[in-house]
């Protein structure tokens, strides 16, 4: 698919994976360039991981501190007509990146406030990492009816 910029007033509403790919990329460069955080976190739970914050906390925390992370996200993949979400790019190379370091990288996506995910990020704590040390909370706000 060829992709084309594509905005709704002054925001972009389309995604190249090769580019959020490269701003992942150059996020842990960075973090790896300040050298590792001494004393940081070992297990992360990060809600609102694929972007802003979220994500560079994530980054901050795997790649300066080796810390094993569980990123909670609500993003949409790419369709035949549409480009997925810059957030679902952004784990995609998080993910890549992560696993070439040998680190601990899960996530889940869905509704942050829904049952579903709160019991599956719940599972897969206790599953895999038992506990965490350290709460990321990151979420961008849903749209409110007043």
């Amino acid at each position: 698919m060829i992709i084309k910029p594509k905005t709704r007033g002054f925001i972009c509403t389309t995604a190249h994976p090769k580019g959020c790919a490269e701003n992942v990329k150059q996020q842990i460069q960075l973090t790896q360039q300040q050298g590792s955080v001494e004393g940081g976190p070992k297990k992360v739970l990060i809600i609102g991981s694929s972007s802003g914050y979220g994500l560079a906390s994530r980054i901050t925390a795997a790649f300066g501190s080796g810390a094993a992370t569980i990123g909670v996200f609500f993003e949409k993949p790419s369709t035949e007509k549409k480009t997925g979400s810059a957030g679902w790019y952004n784990t995609a190379a998080f993910d890549a990146e992560a696993k070439k370091a040998g680190l601990y990288a899960k996530h889940i996506n869905g509704d942050a406030f829904s049952n579903e995910a709160k019991q599956k990020t719940i599972d897969l704590i206790k599953e895999d990492l038992g506990q965490v040390d350290l709460v990321i909370y990151s979420l961008a706000s849903p749209v409110r009816k007043v």
